[in-house]
C-alpha cells in the first residue's frame, strides 16, 4: 500500500482522496454522534436541576416538620408530590404524552411522559425516569432515532 502511495506515474492520487474522504466521513459521523450524547447530557442536567429547584421549594414550605425532627409522611402529602413534580417536568395536563425540545422549528429531542415516585422514609425527593429519543442525523438525512434511559433522583435527607 505504501509503494503504490508513493507511485511517481499519478496513480497515487486516487487512493489518497478516497482516503481522505472516507476520514472525513469517519469524522462527520463521530461529530454527529457527539452532538447527540451531549443533547441526552444538557437535557439530563436540566430537569435534574428543574427535579432539584422544586425539591428544596418543598422542604422550604415544609419546614416545621423538618425543623421538629418529625417524620416527614406526617407532614409531606406523597401524591401532591408527584403532581407538583409532573407539573414542573412539563407534564401538567394528564393528555400530555412527551414533550419536543426544538432549536429553530427543528426537533432535537423528545421526551416521553416520565414515571415519577415519591420517596418515603427519612428523606423527601422523587424519582423520575423517562425515556428520551434523540434523532441521529448524518450528511443531512435522518438515519435513526436513538433511544436514551434515564433516571433522575433529586431528594432531601438528614445528614
Amino acid at each position: 500500500m505504501l509503494k503504490k502511495l508513493n507511485n511517481k506515474k499519478g496513480f497515487s492520487f486516487i487512493p489518497t482522496c478516497v482516503i481522505i474522504i472516507v476520514l472525513v466521513m469517519a469524522i462527520s459521523i463521530l461529530l454527529s454522534y457527539a452532538f447527540v450524547h451531549h443533547t441526552a447530557k444538557v437535557q439530563v442536567a436540566a430537569m435534574q436541576l428543574k427535579m432539584d429547584s422544586y425539591i428544596t421549594k418543598q422542604a422550604i414550605e415544609n419546614y416545621d416538620a423538618f425543623k421538629q425532627g418529625m417524620p416527614y409522611q406526617n407532614y409531606i402529602d406523597k401524591n401532591e408530590l408527584v403532581r407538583g413534580a409532573y407539573q414542573t417536568a412539563g407534564f401538567g395536563s394528564g393528555s400530555l404524552t412527551s414533550l419536543k425540545g426544538e432549536n429553530e422549528g427543528k426537533t432535537i429531542y423528545t421526551m416521553a411522559r416520565p414515571t415519577i415516585t415519591a420517596i418515603t422514609g427519612n428523606e423527601v425527593g422523587v424519582k423520575v425516569a423517562y425515556e428520551l429519543t434523540i434523532p441521529f442525523e448524518a450528511f443531512g438525512e435522518k438515519i435513526a432515532d436513538i433511544r436514551v434511559p434515564v433516571e433522575i433522583v433529586s431528594k432531601l435527607s438528614e445528614k
